[in-house]
């Protein structure tokens, strides 16, 4: 009898490092190709095997692995290289980008108790604020690091609740170190307190990161744990517009709960004064939110954009967008566009310029040409600290499109058009499950720390946040 060979079942694709779901050591794993979908596979001595989905298309996949350009290193770190990523995270010498933003977070505490946190924050506990010494020290570390900082995101918890918030903004701006201050908010006290949106105004703040799930009862009660919330949000939107400081809407999905409500989110983003921007944040499985996905069966990237495409009747398509190079390719995907308010005509900046070929300059040069203008307007534009509606943005926008601007001169005159310009970002952040550490390494979300160091966001998540919790929040 001949027994005949078998094929295997998925095509081997790369090879990285991970994490264990149980026991959070590092580990090695395997990236496949199987039906066309894109699996992390990896097996811990103690644990056994696990398997994680990272991408329901591979052609996508592969296709954004051509957008990458060489890191920044920073001007200082705070670890030593002793065992590799991520045990050394601090930033340490291995890591491969600066801090494009980096994210205070000021409290644990909370005024709301969504079922989806990935923080754990819980109204009504006795947590910790940090105090404003400390936070003064986390804004020094990070411009001794950084020199000038393109943006700083201040974070928690609800981070309006910090008894001390008005003056944490005024040391940020009064640093001269820090271009913009951005607050990440759910927006309540904005809501109901206009003279706290101009206070906040005053002492430097110009953007909020605005959390905004759609507009479904049922959806919000399962993800905020309420189901009136959306008359809140607009009062929200309309008291910080009042009051001159910018919003982007931050929409929390989960497949099958208001992954449908993508396009009406935005269709509101174009048709709402005051908001310049969207940020879609498909879940991950930290904090509360692992109770809602399943590895092998949650949102990806190439799904996000897909529903996009659909839901805004191919307004948008999945072309309009690439990812932000800056980090590694998989971790973020943008597009800007302008939308005509007369004939309802979108473009997008991708139609306009071939942007691929740029990224392949960066990409095979060491040290770029510092008199390049366009290398200097699509840094402006390809980064995690690109604000929408901002004038690095319009700028940016408008430099990589081959126009020539003074844009001091003329910036005001562009207002009618810049009032129209969206930035529309997808993040999906990683879990223990997916944790990829090529994409820890080139990170430029970092979380800025009480105790001086600087580390990824996603592997504080995975790593770290527990550790820091109980020293500085309990």
């Amino acid at each position: 009898m001949v027994i005949e060979k078998q094929e295997r079942d998925a095509i081997f694709y790369n090879f990285t490092k991970s994490l264990c779901p149980k026991c959070r050591k590092p580990i090695d794993a395997q990236i496949f190709v199987k039906k066309k979908k894109v699996i992390m596979r990896k097996r811990c001595k103690d644990h056994g095997w696990f398997e994680a989905l990272l991408s329901t298309d591979f052609e996508i996949y592969r296709y954004w692995e051509r957008f990458n350009k060489p890191g920044t290193i920073p001007l200082e770190f705070q670890t030593e290289d002793k065992e590799g990523c991520p045990t050394d995270c601090g930033l340490c010498p291995s890591h491969q980008q600066h801090t494009c933003l980096g994210i205070l977070e000021i409290t644990n505490s909370c005024n709301f108790a969504c079922p989806v946190c990935f923080a754990s924050s819980e109204k009504g506990r006795n947590h910790k604020h940090l105090d404003l010494t400390i936070v003064k020290r986390m804004v020094d570390t990070l411009i001794r690091s950084e020199g000038i900082v393109d943006l700083v995101q201040i974070s928690g918890g609800e981070p309006t609740i910090h008894p001390d918030i008005i003056n944490i903004v005024e040391y940020i701006k009064s640093t001269g170190k820090i271009k913009r201050i951005m607050l990440n908010s759910n927006g309540r006290k904005f809501s109901k307190d206009l003279d706290f949106c101009k206070k906040l105004k005053a002492a430097g703040l110009k953007h909020v990161y605005l959390q905004f799930d759609g507009f479904n009862p049922e959806a919000l009660k399962k993800i905020r744990g309420n189901s009136d919330l959306i008359p809140e949000k607009l009062k929200a939107i309309e008291n910080l517009t009042r009051v001159g400081i910018k919003v982007t809407l931050v929409m929390t999905i989960i497949k099958g709960v208001n992954d449908h409500e993508i396009g009406k989110v935005i269709t509101f983003m174009h048709e709402t004064p005051g908001v310049l921007g969207l940020a879609f944040q498909p879940i991950f499985a930290e904090g509360r939110l692992e109770q809602f996905y399943d590895p092998m069966d949650h949102l990806t990237m190439p799904d996000i954009l897909e529903r996009i495409e659909e839901q805004t009747n191919h307004l948008y398509v999945k072309d309009d967008f690439f990812p932000i190079p800056c980090p590694y390719p998989h971790c973020s995907g943008v597009t800007f566009s302008y939308l005509d308010p007369e004939t309802k005509e979108l473009t997008t900046l991708k139609r306009l310029v071939e942007i691929e070929d740029y990224l392949d300059y960066f990409k095979d040069t060491i040290v770029p040409d510092p008199e390049s203008a366009i290398k200097d307007a699509l840094e402006k534009v390809f980064s995690f600290s690109t604000s929408p509606g901002s004038k690095r943005l319009v700028e940016g926008y408008c430099q990589a499109c081959g126009i020539d601007l003074n844009i001091e001169a003329i910036v005001d005159s562009l207002r009618k058009y810049a009032d129209h310009v969206r930035m529309i970002t997808i993040k999906p952040f990683m879990s223990v499950w997916d944790v990829d550490i090529r994409r820890l390494m080139k990170c430029c979300v970092h979380e800025v720390l009480p105790d001086g160091k600087i580390m990824p966001f996603c592997a504080y998540n995975i790593l770290y946040r527990d550790k820091y919790y109980e020293e500085y929040f309990r």
